[in-house]
């Protein structure tokens, strides 16, 4: 009884202490994103608040794109226009058809949710757009 009690013990914390580790390696600080007409892939991104983040774009479609991080709680639903711009967060301006871009930036030191979005002309009217969760990390 007392040796199937300590196996359950054991299991037990081996569990615990896996899952504590899965949750802090969800936040990746390297970055590989492609995009193509009209779409991010992947389409959402974990980061940790505050940390230098490394990312690679490339430009797997025909025409040319963005990659334009929004501040925080700032969302475009309609397009995206010159007034928005003051509220850009970090961004690849353009990006060829076929180029890759590898850049580094600090991550928002604020945890939340930002929207990413392609600046292009039609491009956000026609669904390009991700989600960037930014999270504390011990």
């Amino acid at each position: 009884m007392i040796k199937h009690l300590f196996l359950f013990f054991i299991g037990f914390c081996a569990t615990f202490v896996l899952t504590a580790c899965s949750a802090s390696a969800s936040a990746a600080t390297t970055l590989n994103i492609s995009m193509t007409e009209f779409a991010f892939s992947p389409n959402t991104f974990t980061i940790p608040a505050g940390k230098p983040i490394s990312i690679t774009i490339r430009n797997n479609g025909a025409v040319v794109h963005s990659f334009i991080i929004m501040k925080s709680g700032y969302v475009i639903n309609g397009s995206f226009t010159d007034a928005d711009k003051t509220n850009i967060f970090w961004e690849e301006p353009q990006i060829a058809p076929g180029q890759s871009v590898t850049d580094k930036f600090t991550a928002p030191g604020d945890p939340g949710v930002y929207q990413i979005i392609c600046g292009i002309p039609g491009h956000l009217e026609s669904g390009m757009v991700a989600k960037l969760t930014v999270i504390n990390q011990p």
